[in-house]
């Protein structure tokens, strides 16, 4: 039983020096001098924003990603929380307007159709003209911004390459303000999604 105990226990000693090695080995690959960007919300309203896609890898599920810049106009104020100080085809931080320097145009990468396992598998797939709330790809988000009544909220940082790189993005929608000063999000056809992808 000695034997046995002490078998048992070299071969755990084995095994957590080799995964220590393992870890010590990635830690000493990663670059602590690449810190990650921090990015900054910048709320965008439809009608006027000018889209350009052109194709992307493919992932491994076989889905095509394309490369999606936009180029708006910029906001001189900022786009507030509440109803953004927007006119169409603008853009501005939540906080600020943008300052000279900055960039007008937005990059991403998205999926040229977020719904086609849907449509592999004969699901049903939405075609209204608010499906870029719920499957947001590079095909429907233009059409649905091309509505001056619909707003898009951008997670950006400045890439001090002529542009500004997204990292995360989804719909905006405007909160109604009740009588008594509640507030809940506008009814959109169908439901109401605001949830982030």
């Amino acid at each position: 039983m000695k034997v046995f105990l002490l078998a048992l226990t070299i071969s755990l000693f084995a095994v957590v020096l080799a995964a220590t090695e393992r870890l010590s080995s990635k830690a000493e690959a990663f670059d602590p001098s690449m810190s990650m960007q921090q990015s900054y919300e910048l709320r965008c309203r439809g009608g006027g924003l000018k889209f350009n896609s052109t194709p992307g890898r493919t992932l491994t599920s076989g889905e095509q990603m394309m490369n999606v810049t936009i180029d708006f106009a910029v906001g001189t104020q900022g786009a507030g929380t509440g109803k953004p100080n927007l006119n169409p085809g603008q853009c501005s931080w939540i906080d600020r307007g943008f300052r000279p320097g900055e960039p007008p145009q937005i990059r991403l990468e998205m999926v040229s159709f977020a719904q086609q396992q849907q449509a592999l598998h004969g699901s049903p797939v939405d075609r209204t003209p608010t499906a870029a709330e719920r499957f947001p790809d590079a095909q429907n988000v233009p059409q649905y911004l091309s509505s001056s009544d619909h707003y898009w909220t951008f997670w950006v940082y400045n890439t001090a390459n002529g542009y500004l790189q997204s990292t995360s993005q989804r719909s905006f929608k405007l909160l109604k303000t009740l009588p008594g000063g509640g507030r809940f999000p506008l009814p959109s056809k169908p439901g109401n999604v605001n949830e982030s992808f």
